[in-house]
């Protein structure tokens, strides 16, 4: 049956208590009863929605997955060259994820939770970030703006996600990331170059 507005209403109020109590109080002390107490609902409706407390975190995650995504894809569309495609996209990369509340707060406080999701057990992570990139690289040589052999694009995509992700999760770093000046002179500095260097020869 189709969801009624209703329904997805109340499944968007329920993600919405689930953020915001996995913000304050992490993932580990994460429960249904308080969720339910938060957004001013029985336990039993939000049971109806997700049956398991896993399933309402990995609805959350992939909500905000998908929000993340999409404010990327608005960022990358308004930019007409891939140098300034990869500048502004990384810089909106960094921005949002070192800025991501809820990330920030396991990384702090439960990071035996959160990291082995992201190092040692990140390979479908780094996978469909990778997809994504060599997505958007493929586009662009499509669209005949850059020249990369097709044996070559999921490596390049790798290697600007493995970049994101590591600046990240190791904040530590003598790179300028924590200022907008510093994060566009750190990309345009090592990353345009290369997308420079893959620009058609005409």
């Amino acid at each position: 049956s189709f969801p009624t507005r209703r329904s997805s209403d109340l499944t968007l109020r329920i993600m919405g208590a689930a953020l915001e109590q996995a913000e304050d109080f992490g993932l580990r002390r994460f429960t249904i009863d308080d969720v339910a107490r938060r957004v001013g609902l029985s336990r039993v409706t939000i049971y109806r929605y997700f049956p398991k407390k896993d399933q309402l975190i990995n609805a959350l995650i992939m909500r905000e997955l998908r929000r993340f995504l999409t404010k990327v894809d608005k960022v990358l569309a308004m930019q007409p060259s891939p140098e300034g495609k990869l500048v502004e996209g990384v810089i909106f990369c960094l921005t949002f994820l070192r800025g991501h509340r809820l990330l920030n707060r396991l990384l702090r406080t439960e990071p035996e939770l959160i990291l082995p999701h992201l190092t040692t057990k990140a390979g479908n992570l780094l996978a469909a970030a990778r997809d994504w990139i060599a997505g958007h690289i493929r586009s662009e040589i499509a669209a005949g703006k850059i020249t990369l052999p097709d044996q070559d694009v999921d490596g390049t995509a790798e290697l600007i996600a493995r970049s994101v992700l590591s600046l990240v999760l190791t904040p530590d770093t003598v790179l300028p990331i924590d200022s907008l000046p510093g994060q566009r002179r750190l990309v345009e500095l090592y990353l345009t170059p290369i997308m420079r260097s893959l620009r058609p020869t005409t």
